[in-house]
């Protein structure tokens, strides 16, 4: 079992062992198994397991073993305030027309 080939390479064409390939998808017998700042339950990925990565080619999403990865952007404390003092700023300006508009209605004739 140990010596199973990923894929064997016949008449221009790389046929894949799906099944040997998922077998193989972490890496092996490395010390230390992961660096210290990760979490305990990740393991690194094998260079056999990365053709497990795919794209979509109309979404460019990508995939690991047909499972969707989901990236996403969060925005840091700094970038939070800020959006927040933005945010009061421009309810202060609204404010300030609608009381400007009020303003100049109330003083017509």
């Amino acid at each position: 079992m140990e010596n199973e080939q990923v894929s064997t390479f016949k008449d221009g064409i790389s046929y894949i062992n799906w099944d040997v390939l998922r077998k193989k998808r972490f890496a092996q017998n490395v010390e230390p198994p992961r660096p210290p700042d990760w979490p305990d339950k990740v393991t690194p990925v094998s260079i056999t397991g990365l053709g497990l990565i795919g794209i979509d080619e109309t979404t460019n999403e990508m995939f690991w073993d047909g499972k969707r990865l989901i990236t996403e952007k969060r925005f840091t404390d700094f970038e939070r305030g800020l959006a927040i003092v933005g945010l009061c700023i421009a309810f202060i300006g609204v404010g300030a027309t609608v009381v400007q508009a009020w303003a100049a209605v109330a003083a017509l004739p």
